[in-house]
């Protein structure tokens, strides 16, 4: 238990000092949207292309590690974009952004220092793979969907189909998210050694990139508490969105590890654990940038990271006592 308390406790400590620093005036909550432009098109590019850049490559080809991991996450946001286009009636955008929520978890904030602290140093190539799989399929459809829409909805006259596709998937091909991956892809791929000095450079600011996302949810919070109550969104649609992504998500990917993939118990462990994580700092980066269900993700992140405190020690003492891996 005080595993999970050593490190999902800073967590909600630097969302506290934001909230704190935006309330008392320090920090003006007007920076939120600045410090979040700064993770979205800087810090977590810079973390992304870190992360691909350095994997190896033998390992990113373990197909069925890849495969559970992708279908808990998959299976996952499709569930929750249909319960938000059909049941609480969202557009095709906010419905995305409500996948991404049920879907996109805390792995590289969280994730990756719980494992490691949890199994030991063999715990870190697997959470860093599953950083990346959880990560990049879910930002691509994010970004897909929601400049899909954009286009749409400013096309005042029907377009050329040929032109139209263009301006659906320029910003998605463009978008400083991408280009991280793809750079980092080719450099793993061609085993290049990238010189210290830019190393140093990426991982200082892909370092930033979690505290910066985190205290920038705090500054957010300032002024949205009385907002909440009286914003027109259901508690039923945070709630969904919890018990999606610390229950639903996990399950399936405990479904796919016991009968479908074969994979080693470590990595199988590492898999689960990291389908129960939070919803991530990083959806919220993506709801103002959309200027779309931005109280109900921060009310998600706040509430997932609470119970995630029980949810995820449930896991821990489950596999501990079942050795099922």
């Amino acid at each position: 238990m005080m595993t999970i308390l050593n490190v999902v406790l800073p967590i909600f400590a630097i969302i506290v000092c934001g909230y704190i620093a935006g309330y008392t005036g320090i920090v003006p909550k007007a920076g939120a949207k600045t410090l979040n432009n700064f993770v979205f098109y800087i810090a977590l590019p810079a973390l992304l292309f870190q992360s691909t850049a350095t994997a190896p490559i033998k390992q990113l080809m373990n197909w069925q590690f890849i495969a559970v991991n992708l279908g808990g996450i998959l299976a996952s946001f499709l569930i929750a974009l249909m319960i938000a286009k059909f049941i609480f009636k969202h557009t095709i955008t906010s419905a995305s952004l409500y996948g991404m929520n049920a879907s996109y978890g805390t792995t590289g904030y969280m994730g990756i220092p719980l494992v490691i602290a949890a199994f030991g140093n063999e715990a870190a190539l697997p959470a860093a793979l599953a950083t990346l799989i959880h990560n990049i399929p879910v930002i691509t459809i994010v970004l897909l969907i929601c400049e899909s829409a954009l286009v749409m909805t400013n096309s005042q006259k029907r377009q050329h189909k040929m032109k139209t596709l263009w301006l659906i998937v320029k910003p998605v091909l463009t978008s400083p998210l991408t280009l991280a991956v793809m750079a980092g892809i080719f450099v793993a791929v061609l085993d290049i050694n990238l010189p210290i000095a830019i190393t140093t450079f990426s991982q200082l600011l892909a370092n930033a990139s979690g505290s910066t996302a985190l205290f920038a949810i705090g500054l957010g919070l300032v002024g949205q508490f009385s907002i909440m109550k009286e914003s027109n969104f259901s508690k039923a649609e945070v709630s969904a969105i919890v018990c999606l992504k610390l229950f639903l998500q996990p399950m399936i990917t405990f479904v796919l590890l016991m009968y479908v993939f074969d994979v080693e118990p470590l990595w199988g462990v590492i898999s689960l654990i990291m389908s129960a994580l939070p919803v991530g700092a990083g959806v919220f980066v993506f709801a103002q940038k959309y200027e779309k269900m931005m109280h109900q993700t921060l009310t998600a992140i706040l509430v997932s990271i609470v119970i995630s405190v029980i949810s995820i020690s449930i896991i821990l003492v489950f596999i501990n006592n079942t050795m099922m891996f």
